[in-house]
């Protein structure tokens, strides 16, 4: 029996970029769940069905960054996450919220975002 494969939300503002990845991680095993801003995502994170084992969050998205980092780790979610951004300021912020600081500046490269998956499901 096969076991399931991991679960990832992947939270962007922006679907020109949230949906190229969101296609491409399911072909390396992954299944995904789209979320468009911090809202749709905080309701995906309390449903417990889902699993979510990966957050990968723009943190300078609106109520998807900082915020939804700060409430993932109010409610003890398991889930990791995986924080992104391209401006240099919220870069330096997001290093005192996250385990090893920012991980992943925009435009994606998707390869670098399945290695980051891959490396926070190994540590589980």
């Amino acid at each position: 029996m096969n076991s399931p494969s991991p679960v990832v939300l992947l939270v962007e503002g922006d679907i020109l970029v949230r949906h190229p990845l969101a296609e491409y991680l399911p072909e390396c095993g992954f299944t995904v769940f789209e979320a468009s801003n911090g809202d749709v995502a905080r309701r995906a994170l309390t449903i417990s069905t889902l699993q979510l084992e990966v957050v990968l969050a723009d943190m300078t998205s609106e109520g998807s960054g900082f915020a939804l980092q700060r409430w993932i780790k109010e409610q003890n979610h398991p889930a990791d996450v995986i924080m992104a951004g391209s401006i240099e300021k919220a870069v330096d912020c997001a290093a005192g919220i996250c385990h090893e600081g920012p991980a992943l500046s925009k435009p994606y490269e998707h390869r670098l975002v399945l290695d980051h998956i891959r490396r926070a499901l190994a540590r589980r």
